[in-house]
């Protein structure tokens, strides 16, 4: 019999190969997170102390949500991946799929109306020093800011917030298929494990994997960004320490959600404080760069940052609207 630390980690490579796959790829090739933003934004995260987070019906890709969904609902139903998953599952624990689709099913609407999610994207050493073109023309409008952050917030093991770090997932339905015969394929290799795991873990582990497919899963057309989700949904699993507010965005009034920018060392999570959270700034292609360069240094020092001025730096790539 295996211990529950052997379990759990055998259990994440069975339902979360995806996730430890990336995770290592931050640890191998000394990735950082960055969010592409507008300088406005990027100001009021510094002088906010926090990170927002936004419906996903109010994102830039109108699909959000959507296209993760019928992913999954396609492979699940379709005969050779979904209905062969289904009878594996039955054969392990008859009744299983009947008591698990009546759970998810019931969810899937509070997740299609109430998940809230910040974006950033994975930045390598290569673009430290003038960001990513494709990024630049997408996200932060006239005035671009990329800011560069800490990544052990994201990855921190904590349960605080009840919210959770994902990569995205660049998938049509046919390789959302692919990938979904691959879990099947795992879950048969381990059947004994998925034995000593129990009903209602297994139940538990699928319940994550199908949530984070519906909430992380976009078109492949979106690749280049790499991108990385914080996703929070107070229906499901509220916290205290993620305050909301009513703001207007672009003209939208909407509700959002935020994380304060502080360590909280009973809940296992540091290096969130601005000057340990926000290692540099690239301001990025405007014609506003030199004013842009010295308030952000001023909104660092406000922080606590003693060397402000270090930490930024201006794009030089020369990108005309």
């Amino acid at each position: 019999m295996l211990n529950q630390s052997e379990l759990d980690q055998i259990a994440s490579s069975i339902f979360s190969p995806y996730y430890l796959d990336k995770v290592r790829s931050i640890e191998r090739d000394g990735l950082k997170f960055v969010q592409y933003t507008s300088a406005e934004a990027a100001a009021n995260i510094i002088k906010g102390g926090e990170v927002w987070l936004r419906n996903s019906q109010c994102m830039n890709d109108y699909s959000e949500i959507t296209h993760g969904t019928n992913c999954l609902v396609n492979a699940f139903t379709a005969e050779q991946q979904g209905l062969a998953f289904q009878v594996l599952l039955e054969s392990i624990f008859p009744g299983i799929v009947k008591e698990f689709t009546h759970i998810f099913d019931s969810w899937l609407p509070s997740f299609r109306q109430s998940t809230y999610i910040a974006c950033v994207s994975e930045h390598p050493p290569e673009e430290d020093k003038y960001g990513r073109l494709s990024m630049w023309r997408a996200y932060g409008g006239n005035r671009p800011v990329a800011l560069v952050l800490n990544i052990e917030p994201f990855l921190a093991d904590t349960d605080i917030f009840n919210a959770y770090t994902s990569p995205v997932a660049y998938l049509d339905p046919d390789r959302f298929k692919d990938e979904f015969s691959g879990l099947s394929n795992r879950v048969k290799e381990n059947e004994k494990v998925i034995q000593q795991l129990g009903r209602n873990n297994v139940i538990n582990y699928l319940f994550k994997t199908f949530k984070n497919s519906v909430s992380c899963v976009k078109h492949p057309g979106f690749q280049e960004e790499r991108e990385w989700r914080v996703v929070y949904n107070p229906d499901h699993k509220s916290s205290e320490h993620v305050t909301s507010s009513i703001e207007i965005i672009d003209g939208v009034p909407q509700e959002i959600h935020k994380i304060p920018l502080k360590d909280i060392p009973e809940g296992n999570f540091f290096g969130a404080s601005v000057p340990d959270f926000v290692e540099k700034i690239i301001i990025g292609p405007s014609d506003q760069q030199a004013v842009l360069a010295g308030t952000f240094a001023k909104l660092l020092q406000s922080t606590g940052c003693k060397d402000p001025f270090s930490k930024i730096q201006i794009s030089g790539i020369p990108l005309r609207e």
